[in-house]
């Protein structure tokens, strides 16, 4: 009996560990997070560039956030935008959930929805809201076609 009282070990440690394996899960999502939510911020950089660009007067720039595909028919229409001002007020980025990849539901990788006042350059001003597709082609998003068009 000696001999077992010798070995017994103490309840209390591992109630203990309990608390310190969800500091460390925590304090892993609180560094991986932020990393992992950057990556996914892509196609509203890529929107950004686009309104941007616009703003600018930039047709070439522009023109680069489309899709190599979307860039010539799309050319005439970027172009009647040009100089316009959008002050964006939302912009919601949207991906397939789980359920739709492991359903195969025919979605686009990303779609974007910008609702902006929109200026042009004779002053006339509205509300709008556009939604436009994106794609990742080499790791860069890309409009497949140019919002507000």
């Amino acid at each position: 009996m000696t001999l077992f009282l010798q070995f017994r070990t103490n309840p209390v440690a591992p109630r203990a560990s309990v608390p310190l394996m969800f500091l460390v899960v925590a304090a892993l999502v609180a560094v991986l997070g932020p990393l992992w939510e950057t990556g996914q911020r892509g196609p509203e950089g890529t929107t950004r560039a686009y309104l941007a660009a616009v703003e600018r007067g930039d047709l070439e720039g522009a023109l680069a956030t489309l899709a190599p595909e979307a860039r010539e028919s799309a050319r005439e229409r970027v172009a009647l935008q040009l100089g316009n001002r959008y002050a964006i007020e939302t912009l919601v980025l949207g991906r397939p959930s789980v359920v739709d990849r492991l359903l195969a539901r025919p979605l686009p990788p990303a779609w974007a929805t910008v609702l902006a006042t929109v200026s042009t350059a004779s002053g006339e001003r509205w509300k709008s809201t556009s939604t436009t597709e994106l794609v990742e082609l080499g790791g860069t998003w890309y409009l497949t076609a140019p919002p507000f068009a």
